[in-house]
């Protein structure tokens, strides 16, 4: 190797930390600027010097090798091995600025992103619209505060229908059709939840397994198991409760099974459910451009991280009956309708990205277990057209009858 060819290493630093700047590394303005590029580039140029400094060690240790030589002869591996261990070092040296200034550009890139960052509250006001609080106006943080959405006003009794249609449809025609198995709102009488929450969670699962009691007669064609166990890590069944799971199988003879956690909660048609941060969701009333109270007085709801723990924990148990599962969250309609739930995720973690159409240039999204109306998670099902109940195989029932906790 040639002292030129050394040299020249000191400057592939840094070109490596330019070209990153460049490239798909550098993701905002925060890593475009001329000075970040400087940076990167006298950053490489750095973190360059090792293998600059083996790969003149190299050299030097070649020369030295070959300087008492007469012509014709050649040098023996013992005395090339010391050179090339050098020169191997040298060259696995080069990823070092690589890896530094890919590292550097995107800590830069998330500084950046949290100091443009509005904040979570500002992901419900902006999506929401909603209004600055008057002097005096109960307020939460500034903004407007209602204790009631707009749904009465505006639709009256006529969003109740499917509510209704739930509370009252015949489960045990549906039982005696082996179409339904277990109580709804059983599980919840041991979970340790407070009364009101209890008779809230009940009654989502009766309309929950009533709406889809009505639809099967229409060919939704599933199998609805209702309060079954959850699992722990070694599939032993825990005081956990799944609410229920919907079983059905394909024409082509693959089965399905939708894990419902049902959701009656405040608010009407006009009611819009929004993510507020991690594993938080904010309820606002569209037509009032405010947030809304629930029973509890406060406008935000945690979310609980039970599906998550579940969705892990059934699939070795799924796997082996090969059983293709969805887990999700659904929003079940009120006598004002159903809330909209449509930007919603449960478990959500928050992430920022850049957004040049946003005027903070920034924007949040969030991702986790997916969240669904009543009516969507019915057109789901429906529209991959099961086949009729009788195909699914017995020992798939029978895995779900044995979690069930009646």
């Amino acid at each position: 190797m040639s002292d030129a060819a050394a040299v020249a290493l000191t400057f592939i630093g840094s070109l490596i930390g330019l070209v990153l700047s460049f490239s798909g590394f550098s993701k905002t303005p925060g890593s475009h600027s001329r000075s970040a590029r400087i940076k990167y580039a006298l950053m490489g140029y750095a973190a360059n010097l090792p293998a600059w400094l083996l790969a003149m060690s190299a050299n030097q240790s070649f020369i030295r090798a070959s300087s008492g030589l007469y012509p014709g002869d050649h040098l023996g591996l013992n005395e090339l091995a010391w050179p090339i261990i050098e020169a191997v070092i040298a060259l696995a040296l080069l990823s070092l600025p690589i890896k530094l200034v890919a590292n550097t550009i995107c800590k830069d890139d998330a500084n950046w992103l949290q100091q443009q960052d509005p904040g979570p509250l500002m992901d419900v006001v902006n999506a929401a619209q909603i209004a600055q609080a008057a002097p005096g106006e109960p307020d939460f943080y500034g903004f407007r505060v209602v204790d009631q959405d707009a749904s009465k006003e505006l639709y009256g009794d006529s969003e109740g229908n499917a509510y209704h249609a739930g509370m009252k449809a015949d489960l045990n025609a549906a039982r005696q059709k082996g179409q339904l198995y277990g109580t709804p709102g059983i599980g919840l009488k041991n979970s340790g939840f407070a009364t009101s929450n209890i008779k809230s969670g009940s009654k989502g699962e009766r309309v929950l397994a009533g709406i889809i009691a009505a639809f099967n007669e229409g060919g939704l064609n599933v199998d609805a198991f209702y309060s079954l166990y959850g699992l722990n890590d070694r599939g032993q069944k825990t005081t956990a409760d799944i609410d229920c799971v919907l079983l059905g199988i394909d024409h082509a003879g693959q089965l399905h099974a939708w894990f419902v956690d049902a959701k009656y909660y405040k608010g009407g048609k006009d009611t819009k459910y929004i993510c507020m941060g991690d594993n938080t969701i904010a309820r606002t009333s569209k037509a009032k451009h405010a947030f809304v109270t629930g029973p509890n007085g406060l406008v935000t709801l945690p979310t609980s991280q039970n599906m998550v723990r579940q969705a892990g924990a059934w699939r070795p148990l799924l796997d082996r009956y090969q059983i293709s599962a969805k887990w999700v969250i659904c929003f079940v309609p009120g006598p004002e309708g159903t809330p909209d739930v449509s930007d919603v995720r449960w478990s959500a973690v928050r992430n920022v990205v850049i957004d040049p159409n946003s005027p903070t240039s920034t924007r949040a999204e969030y991702t986790g277990i997916p969240v669904m109306s009543m009516e969507d998670l019915v057109k789901e099902i429906h529209d991959m057209d099961l086949a009729y109940t009788a195909n699914i195989p017995i020992e798939a029932i029978q895995l779900f009858k044995n979690q069930l906790k009646h």
